[in-house]
């Protein structure tokens, strides 16, 4: 609690949480995701041809990795509460929104990117209390698709 009864919030900046690399496929068009990477280089969705490993991109493994330090420098934070009840919001972006998900529920993250679109503004719920097939993604109206 802070002097006037509120609470307070400690924000804290994870580089962890920064967008993928997209190596060559960075400022592209997604309309040229297939002309540039190769069908056999897509892993295609309702919404999105995610492309798997262009040259100089992180890969999808690699975003996984990523997530499970995140994720490990998390739970040492949580420990830190004595009650052992904190709420985290992480603000990242959307690929690795997902491999986050998949690394917190050891999904495998084909079938995590083929699961659900995970927007812009968009927000995913872990907990351990909610297993992944009752997963809560709360969705936004997009405008930017």
């Amino acid at each position: 609690p802070n002097s006037s009864g509120g609470s307070t919030i400690e924000v804290e900046v994870l580089n962890d949480l920064i967008e993928r690399d997209f190596g060559i496929m960075a400022g592209q068009p997604t309309s040229s995701i297939i002309e540039k990477c190769g069908k056999d280089h897509i892993l295609a969705t309702e919404k999105i041809n995610y492309f798997l490993d262009p040259p100089g991109a992180e890969t999808f493994p690699d975003l996984v990795d990523r997530a499970n330090r995140l994720l490990s420098h998390i739970q040492k934070i949580t420990e830190k509460d004595s009650d052992n009840n904190a709420s985290i919001l992480l603000v990242t972006h959307g690929d690795f929104g997902k491999m986050i998900y998949a690394a917190y529920y050891n999904l495998q993250w084909e079938e995590v990117l083929r699961q659900f679109h995970f927007g812009n503004s968009e927000v995913i719920l872990l907990a351990k209390d909610s297993p992944p097939e009752k997963a809560h993604v709360f969705e936004t109206l997009q405008f930017n698709a």
